[in-house]
């Protein structure tokens, strides 16, 4: 079961870095006035954060 566990994190992870990496392109393509760099720093921290907290979730969960 642990490694189902690992896998949804895992998976959640790949689609919580999907999801930032889609609207950092979406506020790059319409000009919002945020800058790119800004954007990519923000995806990065973001998507990283949520996923070592579902890894660790995961890990820490007792059925």
């Amino acid at each position: 079961m642990r490694i189902i566990d690992l896998a949804v994190a895992l998976i959640f992870f790949i689609a919580s870095a999907g999801v930032a990496a889609f609207l950092m392109a979406v506020f790059i393509h319409y000009g919002l006035g945020v800058p790119p760099a800004a954007l990519r720093i923000d995806a990065l921290i973001s998507a990283g954060i949520l996923g070592l907290l579902l890894i660790v979730t995961a890990v820490i969960s007792k059925d």
